[in-house]
């Protein structure tokens, strides 16, 4: 490993260089793939072309990753984008938060045909961040339906709207009016586990008058994988003041902690119909049934959160999952008066059933259920786009662009509390006779987020924005873009006046710099205001994972006032970014871009407050005593620097075939300019508590890696084709509850993926793959007193860290 690293920057050299020494004369597609992010007109551009920093992803390119969901293809083929590999921390290991430049994934905008898409309902609580919010959750677009998906690096909330502060991602469904494909796909780690199996198909469909309607569908079971270690010390109680015999020959590889159990399918269409020359209908629609399994820790069955007369032996509860998602959009577009218009409406909705199986509610001693409905969640997002858009000649070098338009958008979150037995607090005390006589036991659902009748959430708002957007060459070299949008939310968001400046100045055909100026807004997510739980489960203090009772009130709950909660303010971002597009040749592409995010009043999880004035509050209010408690807040000022590098062209070595390269490079830092101060409502009631402690900085900064490293090569030999993808992720650190001291750094890795395929006849493909071919893990999480709960040795990684992995695919065009 120490050799590759060493090599690396001749490799990088290599990538760079070598399209000056053997390229072929033909055009790469994807250079030449017109996008339609990132400006508006009529005016086609490409990645060379666009004057904002953009990746093109092909459907060839996703399934070539070995992946079976849009959100992990993504994180094997951009840089910039990062899904962190999370094991059983219930939301976030399903609905894993998707970052771009490292902010966060509620500052992602993602469309679907140019149209907003709906977040999921799903919370983000920890892992790669924990600040509250809902994000798109991108695994619920089927990998079948898309053409291709463009990534906009680049801020552009005056462009789109809020959530456009760390970039866009819209995703372009197929449009084939005749045609398809279908494919099975089969994998599972190298130790047997963790099998997945996919099937996919795609058929286009002509109507009239040179219309289409394109069907797709993924249907899809991944089983879990876990790789716990042996627990240690006594899962009984003594007898007799000696061992129980049953620890001698007891199960000790009990967590079940570990990559969750999914099945689900993903179904869309996507459909224009022309009705003359200047006017076309055209409706798209997703639709998802998914249905999600989460293996916690082991609970002891000497411990105070089991009774034996349920589990004798003990139990592992499982989070689940039951969820529906659906969005549907329709409009119409054409020509009036010389200008292009376009009115659409676009609905969405995601609900999911929360629960907890092989669980118990200890407190009710041996009556509590084992399965529980612990809470409801529900999103909804109407919105309505009407867009103009028309080319002006002015008398420059190239017609000026000008495009306007309006947006109203209706959003609502909903929580609903489920079944009472879930968080009721029994009154079970365990009898004489009893090792723990006399001890109450612990009160809610093991392993589960609860809600209380009063944690129940019911929210919604109103946007109105309206835009301007004007692209023009006061020299036939130089492009300048100027946009404006003004938004206003019916809620304490306020409003908002964004705008931004794009310019690009072409040397020469082949080489040209671009840069941006903007400034953009995200309202707090309606989760981040509303949202409440309750959850018994562990977390890392002074190195140990311990099991805590652990709560989230709501900002404007009297809990979180009592405690200093005040009412969220808006995140306020300043983007810069200065670049370069270079083609050394026309199968080449080059280009690097430095940026600078500023966000003011950035959002994240308070600390957790705890101690005896927590104590003396909670009961105070009715609550049960002991839990540790936070809220979201406004926590601090941030920096983001950063790099992207890209770079890819084809070589044609004749008789040997002809072979693609890429690169792809980001390093992202994240600096805290000021912290919140603390408010003095603590010190009043006596807590010794800063507002955002040391592992709330550390989502901000340190939960993913600075730098990832992507080097890619595809070879075309005739009916034969492999590809190998090099990919090095930065070291990243995990803070620790306990302080500093008890942080853990995980060193860089370097993962290796390779595929094999043959193309049996014209329509017939098969494909044999492998990810992390050399099985590299993370570096093993340290526990000061011992790994006593048997957790898996890894800690949460940018990668996969069940180790390698092989597939196999089959794929029928017809």
């Amino acid at each position: 490993m120490n050799r590759l690293l060493t090599f690396a920057p001749a490799l990088l050299a290599g990538y760079l260089l070598a399209p000056l020494a053997a390229i072929a004369a033909q055009s790469d597609d994807k250079l030449d793939t017109v996008i339609v992010t990132g400006s508006r007109g009529s005016e086609a551009r490409t990645v060379t072309t666009s004057p904002a920093p953009i990746d093109v992803i092909d459907s060839t390119q996703l399934e070539k990753t070995g992946e079976t969901n849009l959100k992990t293809a993504l994180q094997k083929a951009l840089p910039s984008y990062y899904v962190r590999a999370v094991r059983s921390n219930s939301n976030d290991s399903v609905h894993r938060p998707a970052k771009l430049r490292g902010l966060g994934a509620a500052d992602v905008l993602v469309l679907v045909n140019g149209k907003r898409r709906h977040a999921s309902s799903s919370v983000h609580l920890g892992g790669l961040e924990s600040n509250g919010a809902t994000s798109v959750d991108l695994e619920l677009i089927p990998v079948s339906a898309i053409h291709h998906v463009e990534v906009l690096r680049d801020g552009a909330a005056a462009q789109y709207g809020s959530d456009a502060v760390a970039g866009v991602i819209n995703i372009i469904l197929k449009e084939s009016d005749h045609g398809g494909s279908a494919s099975a796909y089969w994998g599972e780690y190298f130790d047997g586990d963790g099998e997945n199996l996919k099937l996919a198909a795609n058929q286009g469909f002509a109507l009239p008058n040179g219309g289409f309607l394109n069907l797709a569908i993924d249907g899809r079971s991944e089983q879990t994988a876990v790789k716990s270690l042996d627990a240690t010390g006594a899962f009984y109680h003594p007898v007799n003041g000696q061992p129980d015999p049953r620890e001698a020959t007891a199960k000790r590889k009990v967590s079940k902690n570990g990559k969750p159990k999914v099945k689900g399918f993903n179904g869309s269409y996507n459909l224009e119909l022309p009705i003359d020359d200047e006017l076309s209908l055209y409706s798209f629609s997703t639709y998802t049934e998914r249905d999600a399994r989460v293996g916690q820790n082991f609970r002891r069955p000497n411990s105070t959160n089991i009774i034996e007369a349920i589990y004798p032996d003990g139990t592992a509860p499982f989070v689940t999952f039951e969820e529906t998602d659906w969005q549907v959009a329709g409009g119409a577009k054409g020509l009036l008066a010389g200008w292009d218009w376009d009115l659409s409406s676009t609905y969405g909705r995601n609900e999911i059933d929360h629960g907890s199986r092989e669980s118990l509610n200890a407190s009710l001693g041996p009556a509590s259920p084992t399965r529980f409905w612990t809470y409801t969640s529900r999103a909804e997002q109407w919105t309505t786009n009407l867009d103009f858009s028309r080319a002006f000649e002015v008398g420059l070098s190239k017609p000026l662009q000008f495009s306007w338009g309006a947006e109203y958008r209706e959003d609502s979150f909903k929580t609903i509390s489920g079944d009472p037995a879930s968080y009721a607090a029994g009154t079970y005390q365990y009898p004489l006779g009893h090792a723990l006589a006399g001890q109450y036991a612990l009160i809610g659902a093991q392993g589960a987020i609860t809600l209380l009748p009063e944690d129940e959430a019911d929210v919604e708002r109103s946007n109105y924005a309206a835009y301007v957007d004007v692209g023009f060459y006061p020299l036939e070299q130089l492009y300048v873009g100027l946009a404006g949008r003004y938004e206003e939310y019916d809620d304490a968001a306020g409003d908002t006046t964004s705008g931004k400046l794009s310019l690009r100045y072409e040397f020469t055909p082949d080489f040209a710099l671009r840069g941006t100026l903007n400034n953009g807004f995200r309202a707090p997510s309606l989760s981040q205001n509303a949202f409440a739980r309750s959850q018994t489960a562990y977390t890392s203090i002074g190195g140990q994972a311990v099991h805590a009772l652990t709560k989230t009130a709501a900002v404007d709950s009297v809990l979180a006032r009592a405690l200093g909660a005040s009412d969220l303010k808006p995140e306020k971002s300043t983007n810069i970014s200065l670049g370069f597009t270079w083609k050394p040749a026309p199968s080449a592409n080059v280009t690097l871009d430095i940026y600078q995010v500023k966000i003011k009043d950035r959002i994240s999880g308070s600390t957790y407050f705890s101690g005896t004035a927590v104590n003396n509050l909670l009961s105070g209010l009715g609550y049960q005593p002991g839990y540790r408690v936070q809220y979201f807040t406004n926590a601090a000022d941030t920096t983001t620097r950063g790099l992207d590098l890209v770079a890819d062209y084809r070589s044609d070595f004749g008789q040997y075939g002809q072979v693609k390269w890429s690169l792809g490079y980001n390093y992202n830092k994240t600096e805290i300019d000021k912290l919140a101060s603390t408010p003095a409502a603590l010190a009043a009631i006596g807590i010794d508590q800063s507002l955002v402690d040391h592992v709330a900085q550390g989502y901000l900064t340190d939960s993913y890696p600075r730098s990832k490293l992507i080097l890619g090569s595809d070879w075309r030999l005739g009916d034969f084709s492999a590809a190998l993808t090099l990919t090095r992720h930065d070291k990243v650190t995990e803070r620790d509850t306990g302080g500093p001291q008890y942080d853990q750094t995980y060193g860089a890795k370097w993962i290796t993926d390779v595929e094999f395929g043959y193309d049996l006849s014209d329509n017939l493909n098969i494909v044999l793959g492998a990810s992390n071919l050399f099985d590299v893990k993370p570096d093993e999480h340290k526990y000061p007193t011992g790994n006593i709960n048997g957790f898996p040795p890894y800690a949460n990684a940018p990668f996969d860290d069940n180790g390698a992995y092989w597939y196999t695919r089959v794929a029928y065009n017809f």
